[in-house]
């Protein structure tokens, strides 16, 4: 009869079944294959109601895995048994740990682990939310949908309108590596952050200076008062090192017509080969000692750089303002990639020497000047 089990009976020690009024050895229960999802069993108690127990309990999980669950537990050789087996072995064990606590936890792990202050600064601030929004949660009740909902209400800065998708990207980003804590940890059997669906990000428009405003940048940058903040801006201009790569570069750094760049974002070192107009621009420096950037009154780590790179972003907009010159976010380092491909045509080179993807240098930079404004834009030397 499919989907039951008969009752126990009883066998003697050579496992044959009995007459019912003799004493029995075991009690044994045949157990179908419609049951297992694999093939029959036999099965041997010591007494007739712990082997109907276990004829309950199996019937019980029977009913509730459905026969879709059953032909795919068919498919790899595995009985309900079997297969409760392997998951009892290799499934964490749910703890009752509150989101504050595992929270607190995974910061203090991010620490020990040396990540950068920025990062952890981050990491705390999109946290906290997390903690605010399911204060006195236990962090294995936390569901996909609860996280879905969480990230879609996140608003921007204003706390008016929505958080951009880049934002609700790294939130996510910050939650699966929580959630991938505490799986780890054994708080939880499964990541519900993994599998949230991320949003497309919007079109980012790589904006460039035009040569003239290059030029009226660079001349308001090379005025005495600005000496302090002068060699990091051609660098970058004409080198393209990252804003956040500025703080670690030095002048011993420059070796004949490179620059060694060994503290990087993406922790990759490169050399990057310095255009003639630069290497004339800069010719005046090159006996100097210390940091490129580096002004006095700031106080800095050198495991947290941001300091310098907060005075060197404010520097930077002193002058475009008094140059009456826009300076969107990384257009120093974005100029200086997109002449060089106009000017090489070269996709590999240009890629290895910024520190880029091909594809990104295809995508974001390729076409984006001309071949005569790159050359407008490299004849722009000291007088």
């Amino acid at each position: 009869m499919k989907d039951t089990i008969r009752d126990p009976v009883k066998v003697d020690s050579n496992g044959r079944v009995i007459p019912e009024n003799g004493k029995a050895f075991r009690w044994r229960l045949n157990v179908p294959a419609s049951i297992t999802g694999t093939s029959k069993q036999r099965l041997f108690f010591k007494t007739e109601s712990a082997a109907k127990a276990e004829r309950d309990s199996l019937l019980a999980v029977r009913k509730a895995a459905g026969e879709d669950l059953l032909a795919k537990l068919k498919e790899r050789g595995m009985s309900i048994a079997q297969a409760l087996e392997y998951a009892l072995k290799h499934a964490p064990r749910a703890m009752p740990v509150p989101i504050e606590e595992a929270v607190t936890s995974f910061i203090a792990s991010r620490k020990a682990a040396n990540c950068k202050p920025r990062y952890l600064d981050n990491l705390e601030s999109q946290l906290s939310q997390v903690k605010e929004e399911y204060r006195g949660a236990m962090i294995d009740t936390i569901s996909k949908a609860q996280l879905e909902v969480f990230v879609k209400g996140l608003s921007g800065k204003d706390e008016d309108t929505p958080a951009s998708p880049k934002s609700r990207i790294n939130y996510i980003i910050t939650l699966t590596a929580l959630f991938n804590f505490a799986v780890e940890e054994g708080w939880r059997g499964e990541n519900p952050a993994a599998k949230i669906r991320r949003p497309a990000l919007d079109e980012v428009v790589t904006a460039i200076l035009a040569p003239e405003e290059a030029k009226c940048l660079i001349e308001e940058a090379s005025k005495p008062e600005n000496s302090d903040v002068f060699p990091a801006l051609i660098v970058q201009l004409f080198a393209g090192p990252r804003r956040s790569e500025i703080p670690h570069i030095t002048w011993d750094l420059f070796k004949d017509n490179y620059l060694r760049l060994d503290k990087t974002k993406i922790r990759v070192k490169r050399a990057v080969g310095l255009p003639e107009v630069l290497l004339q621009w800069i010719a005046p420096f090159r006996d100097m000692k210390g940091r490129l950037f580096a002004p006095a009154d700031v106080h800095f780590s050198p495991k947290d750089t941001r300091p310098i790179e907060d005075a060197y972003t404010y520097r930077l907009g002193q002058i475009a303002e008094a140059a009456k010159v826009l300076l969107p976010k990384n257009v120093l380092r974005h100029t200086a990639i997109t002449y060089r491909v106009a000017s090489t045509g070269d996709i590999e080179a240009t890629a290895l020497w910024a520190g880029n993807s091909v594809q990104v240098i295809r995508e974001h930079y390729l076409g984006a000047a001309t071949k005569d404004e790159a050359i407008a834009f490299f004849s722009t030397r000291p007088i």
